[in-house]
């Protein structure tokens, strides 16, 4: 079976779209199921969580900056334990998917070859 150009044209565009998406994606964060289910087959535990990066300046994935924090002294120190502690049990037992750097350009160069497949003064012709 040979490919047609609509087909390479979609080839192109699926790539395309991987390529972009691995692009702005650094890594994934399984499921608590995958997670599972891939333990079970590669007998590889999960890296641990560091918090070594989070600053206790940091605010969360929730607050949106519109008000200035109010905690004093105390509270925001126990505030912040709490929040790291929640992050650490958010990603604990899950496996981090760490995409390489090839594979985004291997993508978009996929997808460029596959766009010129499809241009027809370019594909071959048949003789």
């Amino acid at each position: 079976m040979k490919l047609q150009r609509p087909q390479y044209l979609m080839a192109g565009i699926i790539l395309l779209i991987l390529g972009i998406q691995c692009l702005y994606v650094d890594s994934y964060i399984l499921t608590a199921q995958t997670s599972a289910v891939l333990s079970s087959q590669l007998d590889i535990a999960p890296a641990h969580v560091d918090n070594s990066t989070t600053s206790a300046k940091e605010p969360d994935a929730t607050d949106n900056n519109l008000e200035p924090p109010t905690l004093t002294g105390s509270e925001e120190g126990e505030q912040t334990g709490l929040s790291n502690q929640n992050k650490t049990s958010d990603f604990s037992g899950k496996y981090t998917l760490i995409l390489p750097d090839w594979l985004t350009w291997a993508f978009l160069g996929a997808s460029g070859i596959c766009f010129l497949r499809a241009i027809p003064w370019l594909a071959r012709r048949k003789e």
